[in-house]
């Protein structure tokens, strides 16, 4: 089984020439285990460029979670929460919240150009929140104490500033952050609200802020 050499993800067939989880281009050695590179016949003669627009330094690509010059296109399995990370969730409620999240906003993005940092971005708050909800344990959210509240809550606001900077229009669109609706009874407030105060400060964007608005 070959792994991504950037962020150990398994590679299932062996021959992706990106990682799903991380987008490491595996074309230049960033597979281990196995042969040290992922190699074809059209990456020795080089790949026939045509028809391709946006920011661009190769193009002729096709398939999901591609890397065009600056960009990514997106597609299944662009945004997501490591599986691991996941696994280590004790409540699954908030493992299928996010999977089901990530899912949700890659369907929504399919075919867009995204900056590659955006999309790291995202990704690295969906992490940051799944390891923050890991101890919860089934039925027990009204026992987290009050540090762990803020944190959690902290993390859910990043993940929407981010998903809301590259798909605006799901403000108007309350089906984009439903399957986070569990988060709630983490936060003590449903995730429509900070999209609502997000989108009333969008000039005031840092997340320190938007917190205090949503405390006020």
């Amino acid at each position: 089984m070959k792994l991504c050499s950037d962020c150990g993800q398994q590679l299932s067939l062996g021959t992706e020439k990106f990682c799903p989880n991380c987008g490491q281009d595996l074309m230049k050695g960033g597979a281990r285990g196995g042969e040290a590179m992922l190699e074809t016949e059209e990456n020795r003669r080089g790949i026939n460029i045509s028809g391709t627009e946006g920011d661009v330094m190769g193009v002729g690509f096709s398939g999901n979670s591609n890397i065009i010059g600056k960009n990514i296109v997106v597609g299944s399995g662009t945004i997501n929460v490591n599986q691991q990370e996941l696994a280590k969730i004790q409540d699954p409620e908030y493992a299928r919240a996010l999977k089901d999240f990530s899912e949700n906003i890659n369907q929504q993005l399919k075919g867009r150009q995204i900056p590659e940092e955006q999309v790291k971005s995202i990704n690295t708050s969906l992490e940051e929140l799944a390891k923050e909800v890991q101890d919860v344990k089934p039925g027990r959210e009204e026992h987290i104490d009050y540090p762990k509240q803020v944190n959690i809550e902290s993390k859910t606001v990043s993940v929407v500033q981010k998903i809301l900077n590259v798909l605006p229009e799901a403000a108007e669109t309350a089906a984009t952050f439903t399957p986070l609706a569990p988060f709630s009874k983490l936060i003590g407030k449903g995730v429509t609200q900070i999209v609502d105060v997000f989108c009333k400060y969008f000039d005031q964007q840092s997340t320190s802020k938007l917190l205090k608005k949503l405390h006020n």
